[in-house]
């Protein structure tokens, strides 16, 4: 039964975005020992255990082959993964300022200064450029009538030198601070300079070696600092209340995200100067999962019930405050959907899938459109784009639930509540491991690509990350609110020893639309590395049992703790299962409701009863670490 068993296993992966070109090659290298029983993941590792599971059904005629060449697709010439993040006619604008923020000169060849003041000056109407513009003309001629109108009259010598070491020194510092972490050649920054420094021009050509004349260059030097301190806040707040006045009329209309993930979009020309790639025939996002999954399959249309795994996905509803596991396991008529919401974020033919069964309600946001009955087999291209709307990118999905009036329920990124789901399929005594790819920095000192903790109990799986400056103390508070009970649960024994960690740095994976094809291969290696690893370890010197045996020693304490529990405690609830009446508004638990004290009060005494004859513990042999065993909600 081992030997069956070992050739098993489930899988999870952690959401990163665009860091999903990780997978790809380290479920193709797991995938030639293991097949898959179940697969999991949010956001971007909810596209991997996707494509993982499709490839699974279409073992047979080369998925995984087909897997592994989605690398060399991503690595062409292109940018194709940047043109699946493809806006909708009414977010052009405001996506053209994000691209622009993602330009770097060493990869896309592109200044992101130039990109985001081209995209700032075309997001706006001529009424909204009109302050910046005044605010312009003063910043270039503010110091040179500065410099001409004040008058120093009879003022000490001794005062106007001050005046003018004090201003110069203010503006060296306030210079030298905001260009000491400037990027760029140096003949770069050097223009860069000159042009900021333009409006100082006249002044130094009118400057003479007096008093006076130094004393009036020096503060028309704060002048034009201050000036430009000031055009950058006016340029901030007309923008802010631009975008903050398209938001509150149209964010429901867009889905609160700047990429739908369907739709018709071709870059034109002041899309391209703003950093936007050339269209190429990439499809947007939603559709090329779509396509990938039927492909990978060899199934047109996949559903949950045409795969051979489990695929478990998380997604989060914001609207309830809660996380979602997809496929529902709730009441097959709890969710229904409005075909023009789902329009806007899925291709036609997915939608189309979905069925026309009646609800007999209408959708909050469209009256005149019915809303229809979700079907319990969801597509899977729909399930995936539930878990990857990542906030204020990807639009978010919305259903509908009768409440008993319809209301709307949003969907998002599943990284919200749980970014690596590695809980998922755990049981106490499993048959075989669900392994994890995981996804980290570098920290210092320690430059391996991919890290594999030992399985052994009695060292630490924790990670770590340090915390240098500023944003990383702020990242770390947003991570650890997002993942610390993923963090804490990934470092237990039992757990950590099959959850492979790959490295990426600060310009790696993430948000980084624009990775170059060697960056993009370079991660896939990685990857590829971490599935090798865990394949070497749980195939070589009987790791399997070894995880199986830690993970039996876990369980033994947990049934010993419940046993003593049920000794303590037993004779309470026996007494309570003889003579407590059930309610009627708990009957409905039953098949056949009970009109009096619990039917089953004999089997829960002979339950109570033999829990606690359990032997009693501990043996001799405890992990160190005692994890608690309790209820949770379903997700």
């Amino acid at each position: 039964m081992a030997e069956e068993h070992d050739r098993y296993c489930d899988l999870t992966m952690r959401g990163g975005t665009t860091s999903g070109v990780v997978y790809p090659w380290a479920v193709v290298e797991l995938a030639e020992h293991y097949r898959f029983r179940s697969l999991g993941g949010a956001s971007a590792g909810a596209i991997g255990a996707a494509f993982t599971a499709a490839a699974e059904r279409g073992r047979e005629q080369g998925g995984f082959r087909k897997l592994h060449d989605l690398v060399d697709w991503f690595a062409a010439p292109g940018w194709r993964m940047a043109q699946l993040f493809q806006p909708g006619e009414d977010t052009r604008k405001l996506f053209r300022i994000v691209v622009a923020s993602m330009q770097r000169r060493d990869t896309t060849g592109r200044s992101p200064v130039t990109c985001l003041l081209l995209a700032l000056l075309g997001a706006v109407g001529w009424r909204a450029r009109l302050l910046p513009a005044l605010a312009l003309v003063l910043w270039l001629i503010g110091p040179a009538l500065w410099s001409r109108v004040v008058r120093w009259g009879s003022t000490p010598t001794w005062v106007l030198v001050a005046i003018a070491a004090a201003a110069l020194v203010v503006v060296t510092v306030v210079v030298v601070l905001l260009s000491v972490r400037g990027g760029g050649s140096r003949l770069r920054r050097a223009g860069t300079a000159l042009l900021l420094l333009a409006p100082l021009a006249p002044v130094a050509l009118a400057t003479r070696w007096t008093a006076p004349s130094l004393a009036s260059a020096a503060t028309a030097a704060v002048c034009w600092l201050v000036l430009g301190f000031a055009l950058v806040s006016v340029i901030a707040l007309t923008f802010g209340l631009s975008a903050k006045r398209f938001l509150d009329r149209r964010a429901a209309t867009v889905h609160f995200g700047l990429v739908p993930g369907t739709g018709r979009f071709e870059a034109n020309f002041w899309d391209r100067r703003c950093g936007v790639p050339r269209s190429t025939g990439v499809p947007p996002l939603g559709d090329w999962i779509a396509d990938r999954l039927d492909d990978l399959s060899g199934v047109p249309d996949l559903t949950f019930a045409d795969l051979n795994t489990t695929l478990v996905l998380m997604t989060t509803d914001l609207s309830e405050g809660r996380p979602y596991r997809l496929p529902f396991t709730e009441p097959a008529d709890a969710w229904l959907f409005c075909r023009t919401c789902l329009g806007v974020v899925l291709p036609r033919r997915t939608v189309e899938v979905l069925g026309r069964e009646e609800s007999g309600h209408r959708c909050p946001r469209h009256p005149d459109e019915p809303v229809h009955v979700l079907p319990r087999d969801l597509p899977v291209a729909l399930a995936v784009r539930m878990s990857t709307p990542l906030p204020g990118l990807i639009a978010a999905v919305p259903l509908v639930r009768a409440e008993p009036e319809p209301r709307v329920h949003w969907f998002s990124d599943g990284g919200i509540t749980s970014n690596f789901p590695i809980h998922f399929f755990d049981q106490l005594l499993p048959r075989w491991p669900t392994f994890g790819l995981s996804l980290q920095p570098y920290p210092p000192g320690d430059d391996r690509d991919v890290w594999l903790p030992e399985q052994d109990a009695s060292t630490s799986g924790a990670p770590w990350r340090g915390i240098g400056l500023v944003q990383h103390f702020a990242s770390a508070i947003l991570d650890t609110l997002l993942g610390w009970r993923d963090t804490a649960q990934s470092a237990l024994p039992g757990y950590r020893g099959r959850i492979a960690h790959v490295r990426v740095r600060p310009d790696e994976g993430g948000t980084n639309l624009f990775m170059r094809p060697e960056t993009i291969l370079a991660l896939a290696r990685r990857g590829e590395e971490a599935g090798r690893l865990l394949r070497t370890r749980f195939t070589q010197d009987a790791r399997t049992d070894r995880y199986r045996w830690i993970r039996m020693r876990l369980a033994m304490r947990e049934y010993q703790q419940l046993a003593e529990q049920a000794e303590q405690r037993g004779p309470l609830y026996r007494e309570l299962a003889e003579r407590y009446r059930v309610p009627a508004d708990l009957r409905d638990w039953f098949t056949v409701p009970p009109t009096g004290t619990d039917p089953h009060a004999r089997e829960i005494a002979i339950t109570l009863d033999a829990l606690g004859g359990l032997p009693r513990g501990p043996f001799d042999g405890e992990p160190p670490i005692d994890p608690d065993l309790r209820l949770t909600p379903p997700e």
